[in-house]
């Protein structure tokens, strides 16, 4: 029988549970918006600015 690692106790423990909350229909965006916003979904337009506004 092999020894267990107790560091890795993948066998006895579930990982984890993912609790993901549904996401309204809204209309996507045109490709070529999309392309540039990085989404089709305008609720997932998040953009992230390390200078704290537009560019």
């Amino acid at each position: 029988m092999p020894k267990r690692d107790p560091a890795t106790p993948t066998e006895f423990v579930p990982l984890a549970i993912a609790t993901v909350p549904m996401q309204p229909w809204e209309q996507p965006y045109d490709p070529a918006s999309a392309l540039k916003n990085g989404t089709i979904f305008p609720c997932l337009n998040l953009p992230f600015y390390v200078t704290g506004g537009d560019l």
